[in-house]
């Protein structure tokens, strides 16, 4: 036996001991089975979890407030859908809803007992046929792009056993996804999706100052910290930040780049050139062209000390060649571990080059932006609770108290929401963060 914080639902058939006075014994079982599929299915889909069929209806858990609305939603339409097809009135039936958020006692045999279970049967029983009703922790938790709510008044005899003053609401309108999204955190490469990109301000103003002005930069960070994202976010921000511009995004660990000419033909397709560039000076031809119908060449190279691995295949020449199309307004960012200056000889003729790229280093997070990473709105994703917020941030401090590794950050979050739909706890998801972190960054962070 153990207390936990529980979401809870009850639902409970309506008018179902009159209703089973006037069907048949196989309708008893037809509408017996039809709600216990239907509800079966919603709940699965909301990441719930049915803890008991209570003969008429069902108790039911989640771990997010959310989540639990958006399944009394669903199951309330469900219900309605179906009872719209079908042309014999015993079959159809109607459900209350009703839910609660708080500490519940847990039994051995995964039964709950406590206030937050018996408010929510008492506000189920209090819930008009068709509705949704939970109580103000319930609607605290709500995020109000997701869901709009209303007070409502109760009959006390309603609420009866329950001894402090409640107030309930009811759904008005779900606004947010019927469908549960899938896991947003990402952190096994880098981040395509613009929406899911976070955080960065600082980077990105200056990298809009630097691409406006035609200026390059180089971005240099430690293993994982970001910089991969960053620059994926340039290729698909750069449209909006200067309609003109043109991203060409090349990985450098890409084996065709370990050549020149897959290097160019990669080049060639981000900047939509047919056919590929022959050689350096077709290259620099082009992006002169590109110029010149008023279109802004942007080249975008991750990983940058791969280039310098193959200087067979990248000689003075290449680097010469880059330097002059930059004079005549090509912006290029690299992303590095280390700062350009260090990835050459120092007597390397090449350090012109170099020399024409501003350093913008990137860090891990400020707690305070760790903080905003963890509240912010994701369509379908429940928000993390106290207790998990309180653990995700612990599991992605650095070594700095005071910073936050966003690797860390999105393998947490990834493990705890995958805790949450499986069931199988906060210290199982913290356990699975920390190998997964002991594998991508050993040395620790």
């Amino acid at each position: 036996m153990s207390t936990q914080l529980k979401v809870v639902m009850f639902t409970d058939q309506v008018g179902s001991t009159r209703n089973m006075a006037l069907r048949t014994p196989a309708e008893i079982k037809q509408v017996a089975r039809a709600q216990d599929d239907l509800t079966a299915e919603v709940v699965k889909r909301c990441r719930g979890t049915i803890l008991k069929d209570t003969g008429d209806g069902h108790l039911i858990v989640f771990s997010a407030c959310s989540d639990a609305v958006r399944c009394g939603h669903l199951l309330q339409r469900r219900v309605a859908e179906r009872n719209g097809a079908q042309s014999n009135e015993r079959l159809r039936f109607e459900l209350h809803v009703g839910i609660d958020f708080g500490e519940a006692v847990v039994l051995a045999d995964g039964d709950l007992r406590g206030n937050t279970a018996n408010l929510a049967a008492r506000v189920c029983n209090a819930c008009p046929a068709g509705e949704v009703y939970f109580t103000e922790k319930v609607a605290r938790e709500l995020n109000p792009r997701e869901a709009h709510v209303e007070k409502v008044e109760v009959e006390p005899e309603k609420l009866k056993g329950v001894d402090a003053q409640v107030n309930i609401y009811r759904l008005t309108e779900w606004l947010g996804p019927v469908e549960s999204a899938p896991n947003p955190f990402i952190w096994r490469a880098g981040i395509t999706n613009p929406e899911d990109f976070f955080d960065r301000e600082k980077e990105q103003r200056l990298l809009r100052a630097y691409l406006h002005g035609r200026q390059n930069c180089q971005i240099v960070g430690p293993r994982r910290i970001g910089k991969t994202s960053l620059l994926l976010h340039v290729e698909h921000s750069a449209a909006e930040w200067e309609p003109s511009a043109t991203v060409a995004y090349l990985d450098l660990q890409d084996p065709r780049c370990y050549t020149l000419s897959g290097w160019l033909a990669l080049a060639a397709r981000g900047f939509g050139w047919t056919p590929a560039p022959a050689n350096l000076a077709d290259f620099a031809e082009r992006a002169e062209q590109m110029l010149t119908d008023g279109r802004r060449p942007i080249l975008c190279l991750d990983d940058f000390e791969h280039l310098r691995t193959h200087r067979d295949e990248f000689t003075q020449d290449f680097f010469m060649t880059l330097r002059a199309c930059g004079q005549r307004g090509l912006s290029i960012v690299t992303a590095s571990q280390r700062q350009l200056h260090e990835l050459t000889d120092t007597n390397d003729p090449t350090s012109p080059f170099y020399n024409t790229f501003p350093l913008r280093r990137l860090g891990p997070f400020a707690r305070e932006d760790a903080q905003d990473f963890l509240n912010h709105y994701r369509p379908g994703i429940p928000p993390f609770n106290t207790e998990e917020r309180a653990a995700i941030l612990d599991s992605a401090r650095g070594k700095d108290s005071n910073k936050y590794h966003p690797l860390a950050l999105q393998v947490s979050c990834f493990h705890v929401l995958e805790a949450q739909q499986d069931g199988d706890g906060l210290a199982t998801a913290l356990r699975r963060t920390s190998d997964d972190m002991n594998e991508h960054l050993p040395g620790g962070f």
